[in-house]
């Protein structure tokens, strides 16, 4: 595992990671070819090119100082120094040395022109490589006095020093797009079998093709034979919820007309209370079942949907407290009946917890958020996340009656995240007790 504070540099798609391993070691290599190879031996042949311009140098300044005239030797000679393109001032005409001169810290080649000349020529005095471009002025000292010599500095160095390293970054840079779009090529599987994979977490059915590397087609086959599995198993299990359903129904209303048929005492009113508990339980399966699926997804008005739900429970005579927030949506995806039967749930959860219930409804962060607060006991902040479980009852002394079959908070639960929303329980701050926060995103509202 990478360090915390190196955890937070690296980004964090794999797209992203995979182009900074791409992107790396090409920036290495190019950093090592330019310093440790490049300019070696581009120094390494400024030095050669120059040890042979000074052989000639040294030749003639030799032949300078032998000779009683100097101007013979340069008349003798003045066809070897047209070809060496080297232009020789005697003392009378030779220009003062400089005592100093600045080269840039980039001329690597000067540099290294510099410490040959100082190294390997004796009588060198001073040079400049900066008043005339591309030439080099070099004074010696001669037995006739300072002489001043010019020379081209093509002479001593090489034309296009950064040729190569143009020519390697160029093809650098195009196989690295190279590398890129491959990239994406073998990246976009893995994007689609991650989007099919995150839908299907949602409820929803995605189109996926095997396709990519030997491994990614591997991991898609897999997805789509465990969707499969998957899908069969709901299939079978909401036939045999049906089946259990109408199979029990039909004895349990046999028995309720047998028991109608006897007299009343407390034997009849015990087994009345257990057909009905038995019913419940039936009719809660059932309501799990459909809180799974999204059937009906249509453009709906959220706020006329709350308002026509609450306006029920006040003709129940419940004394519910609706209030409104501002921008909220005129109509959203979503499905009614499913949205209807998660609410349901929580206002029912509330009412048999608390004796006053507070509904808000507002859109903010890209969410519509309905709150329903109670004045009830609430739940303990450990024991939130297992009460949205199925057929889990915090409190295991109630009953069916008193406390529910533990499905109102799994239902709501798997209709918010069918809606790619979810559920959260806080605690109320406004009554004390819970607050169920039912999340809805805005992406595809109006």
């Amino acid at each position: 595992m990478p360090p915390k504070h190196l955890a937070r540099i690296l980004p964090a798609s794999f797209y992203g990671r995979a182009v900074l391993i791409l992107i790396i070691p090409i920036m290495v290599i190019q950093i090592v070819l330019s310093v440790v190879f490049i300019q070696r031996h581009y120094e390494r042949v400024t030095a050669q090119m120059t040890t042979n311009i000074l052989r000639d140098i040294r030749f003639l300044t030799t032949r300078l100082d032998a000779a009683q005239r100097p101007e013979d030797i340069l008349a003798e000679f003045a066809d070897l120094i047209d070809i060496l393109q080297i232009e020789i001032r005697l003392p009378e005409t030779a220009g003062a040395p400089p005592d100093t001169f600045t080269l840039s810290r980039f001329d690597l080649a000067g540099q290294e022109i510099i410490r040959v000349l100082e190294e390997e020529l004796p009588t060198y005095l001073a040079a400049d490589l900066t008043t005339q471009p591309g030439v080099l002025r070099l004074w010696v000292q001669s037995e006739h006095g300072v002489l001043e010599l010019q020379l081209s500095r093509r002479l001593v160095t090489t034309s296009n020093p950064h040729q190569l390293l143009v020519i390697v970054f160029l093809a650098s840079a195009l196989m690295t797009l190279i590398a890129f779009q491959f990239l994406r090529l073998q990246i976009r599987p893995i994007r689609r079998l991650g989007a099919a994979a995150e839908a299907y977490g949602r409820g929803e059915r995605v189109a996926l093709r095997a396709s990519g590397a030997r491994e990614i087609r591997a991991a898609a086959h897999a997805f789509i034979d465990m969707r499969n599995r998957i899908e069969r198993q709901r299939a079978q299990q909401k036939i045999m919820l049906s089946g259990i359903s109408h199979d029990m129904r039909t004895p349990l209303t046999r028995m309720r007309l047998i028991l109608s048929m006897m007299q009343e005492d407390e034997d009849r009113a015990a087994l009345e209370a257990e057909i009905t508990d038995l019913d419940k339980r039936l009719a809660g399966f059932l309501d799990f079942t459909r809180g799974q699926m999204t059937e009906n997804i249509q453009m709906s008005d959220p706020a006329a949907l709350i308002g026509d739900l609450v306006a029920r429970y006040h003709s129940a005579g419940y004394a519910i407290r609706l209030t409104e927030g501002r921008n909220l949506p005129k109509r959203m995806q979503l499905d009614p009946d499913a949205i209807s039967r998660a609410l349901d749930n929580l206002i029912s959860n509330a009412l048999r917890h608390g004796v006053q219930v507070e509904i808000h409804v507002e859109a903010a962060q890209g969410n519509l958020k309905i709150s329903i607060d109670d004045d009830g006991p609430g739940i303990d902040p450990e024991d939130r996340e297992r009460a949205c479980e199925p057929f889990v009852r915090l409190d295991e002394a109630r009953n069916s009656d008193s406390g529910g079959l533990g499905l109102g908070l799994a239902i709501a639960s798997e209709i918010a995240r069918a809606h790619k929303g979810q559920l959260c329980l806080e605690r109320s701050p406004s009554l004390g007790g819970l607050r169920a926060v039912l999340e809805l995103p805005l992406a595809q509202s109006l």
